[in-house]
């Protein structure tokens, strides 16, 4: 068996290097894997500890760290020097591989050993791009490629460097990359072209295709466009007359055009779980959560997708393009997640359309929101749901002994790899983190007491504010020694993680909480959370060993005596901060996917029975939706409570979604 040698060129961007590296390991095969050599270009400290994260967890890795910062061409030679196997991949930290992308490059140039370079088609490579269509995954789109061309590749014109495999013989006859491009850009069409003069072909594979970002490392900065430049001028005063005759040959056989025109696509395709979200969007954590389980479920062949209506401003990574409501009738999905009390009864009915099993994806205690006037509608939700999951014991127990549902339970999970700070040192000046989240449940009113007593005493102190509402906070400007740094949220993950990472103690005064994740996140980067004893904390959190637990959750007094043993006692603090650490390893979401999987191809295998009546009604609301709710609306004084809450809720669905789910409500008005 040959095997390849990847080479990951690493500046910065963590988040990407975690990704990029797990779905390495989750879509090869192992006996395929030569080296994995992460060649770090002297990048930030966020990023050094993920890699040291990352070498730790995984085998056949190999870290090298730049004490400066080379570039990327520089960088990459100094990798392809460490390589001792036939083949070797170039690979980006943006860049996501999917199923058997390595065997199927290797396979290519073992057909054929005068091909020197080969790419696969991506998500964003320049002519070689093909963009994720909408309900698709990153994923399900490389399925597809296989399926319909199986074995083909076309000549390059130009070769991309984000997912690149080159052979060995290849690179000892060539050399390695030109440095005089400098930090990068044009340096791998150079070495296409360097290779046809010693024989060598250069091909696309379009069986196989990757996800691709771009721009992670180096943005789109003035500067990079002044380098762009500089290296097409290099470039075309080398290789210009070849590169216009491939380009001609090429544009008769462009790759692009060629899977456009043959590609069939499925006409309804069936993701196996379909989550509703109504917004994508930064400032939440169960939507996160959402989409890292949809992110993880596709790169371990587990086709997810979300349906929505918009997306605002979300900062994370999302390997997928979701589905829009509208467009909701060109999918046949498997299973129907709600992810919020409303949305389970539109769940309902799409789940008896497509007469598919539903979940209610339990992430709070739902009937204690908007001060618990919702109560009977979130009952409802959670009587009406055909199956719950929930993210821990305390919701799984309300289900059971309130409403007489029985729930299944996946606790939440967290990014281990980008939060483990496995250098944790303390220092004489102790940090302090709290996030103010505009919520009255949450605690913002016991935090600023809380903020304005830490502010009042000679401590040795720095403190972390994240806010989502600009506010006047109650601090003591008088104490100079005493330093305070506000963060405008909604922040995105690594900004999270930087905080974390040197945080001491984290304080959490949140009334109303199914599980918790900041403090738990927290307790990874190796902080002592300070928590209310608010519903699901005691999943992670064990009163005196890794956490303190405030019972009194009123009481500011009693969270600043934790505070305030927690600053005198340097060895407590140490210790408490490593048994958190150690439990917070247990929520890695690498290692706890595989509980989401199983759970949903369990549900996916329900015998769903409906009536003729529900049959017909699912029909009648699925073909004739704006003929279902007719009448004028009665002004909001003449309205029963019910009508309120129902007018409420509909307030939560953008416009195109309302009278999707005015049936299920009316009728549970109407009973």
């Amino acid at each position: 068996m040959k095997k390849c040698d990847i080479i990951i060129p690493i500046y910065n961007s963590p988040e990407w290097v975690k990704m990029c590296v797990y779905a390495l390991y989750k879509n090869t095969p192992e006996e395929y894997i030569g080296k994995v050599i992460l060649m770090n270009d002297n990048s930030d400290e966020l990023t050094c500890n993920c890699i040291e994260n990352l070498s730790k967890k995984y085998e056949k890795i190999e870290v090298y760290k730049n004490e400066e910062n080379l570039g990327f061409i520089k960088n990459v030679n100094k990798g392809m020097d460490k390589t001792t196997s036939d083949y070797i991949l170039l690979l980006n930290t943006d860049c996501l591989v999917s199923e058997n992308t390595i065997p199927k490059l290797i396979n290519h140039m073992e057909q054929n050993e005068k091909i020197g370079l080969i790419c696969p088609i991506s998500s964003n490579a320049a002519n070689l791009s093909y963009d994720i269509p909408e309900n698709y995954s990153y994923m399900q789109v490389n399925e597809l490629f296989y399926k319909n061309f199986k074995g083909m590749n076309f000549d390059a014109c130009t070769v991309v460097g984000n997912c690149l495999m080159i052979s060995r013989k290849c690179m000892e006859k060539t050399g390695y990359l030109d440095e005089i491009y400098g930090m990068g850009y044009g340096d791998e069409t150079d070495y296409q072209f360097k290779a046809h003069k010693q024989g060598f072909e250069a091909k696309v594979a379009i069986d196989t295709y990757v996800y691709h970002k771009s721009e992670v490392s180096f943005g789109t900065s003035p500067e990079k466009q002044k380098r762009l430049e500089h290296n097409r001028k290099i470039f075309f005063e080398r290789w210009g007359e070849e590169y216009n005759k491939k380009m001609q040959e090429y544009i008769k056989n462009d790759p692009i055009e060629y899977i456009k025109n043959n590609l069939k696509i499925e006409e309804k395709p069936s993701p196996e779980v379909l989550f509703f979200l109504p917004d994508i969007h930064q400032n939440a954590g169960g939507v996160h959560m959402v989409v890292d389980i949809v992110n993880y479920l596709n790169i371990n062949g587990c086709f997810a997708n979300i349906l929505t209506e918009r997306i605002h401003e979300y900062k994370e990574i999302m390997l997928f393009t979701p589905t829009f409501m509208k467009n909701i009738k060109t999918i046949s999905p498997k299973c129907i997640v709600g992810t919020i009390y409303p949305t389970i009864f539109f769940c309902e009915a799409i789940a008896k359309h497509f007469d598919i099993p539903s979940v209610n994806f339990m992430q709070g205690y739902e009937p204690c929101f908007d001060n618990g006037e919702i109560y009977s509608w979130a009952e409802l939700a959670c009587r009406n749901s055909q199956n719950i999951l929930a993210i821990s014991e305390f919701l799984k127990e309300k289900c059971k002994v309130n409403f007489g549902k029985d729930a299944i339970v996946i606790p939440n999970n967290i990014n281990i790899d980008l939060l483990y700070n496995h250098k944790k040192e303390t220092s004489k000046t102790k940090q302090i983190t709290m996030v103010f989240r505009d919520n009255f449940p949450k605690g913002d009113f016991l935090l600023n007491e809380i903020l304005k007593k830490l502010t009042l005493k000679d401590y040795n102190i720095e403190i972390n504010v994240i806010y989502m509402r600009e506010i006047m906070f109650p601090i003591n400007n008088n104490d100079e020694n005493i330093k305070v740094n506000f963060y405008k949220g909604p922040l995105n993950r690594k900004e999270v993680s930087k905080i974390l990472f040197n945080t001491d103690i984290f304080i959490d005064a949140s009334l109303m909480e199914g599980f918790g994740l900041m403090a738990l996140e927290a307790m990874a980067a190796g902080a002592v959370p300070i928590v209310s004893e608010s519903f699901g904390i005691d999943e992670y959190a064990a009163d005196k060993e890794n956490s303190f637990i405030i019972k009194e959750v009123n009481n500011v007094d009693k969270y600043m005596e934790k505070v305030e043993y927690l600053l005198n006692n340097e060895e407590i603090l140490e210790n408490m901060s490593k048994k958190a650490q150690e439990k917070a390893l247990e929520f890695d979401i690498d290692k706890n996917i595989n509980k989401y999987i199983q759970y949903f191809r369990t549900v996916e295998k329900q015998e769903i029975k409906l009536t003729n009546k529900e049959q017909a009604e699912s029909k009648k609301w699925y073909v004739n939706e704006e003929k279902l709710f007719k009448g004028k609306e009665v002004s909001t004084e003449q309205m029963s409570r019910k009508r309120r809450i129902y007018h409420k809720i509909l307030k939560m669905f953008p416009k195109g979604l309302k009278t999707k789910v005015k049936l299920t409500l009316k009728k549970l008005i109407d009973e």
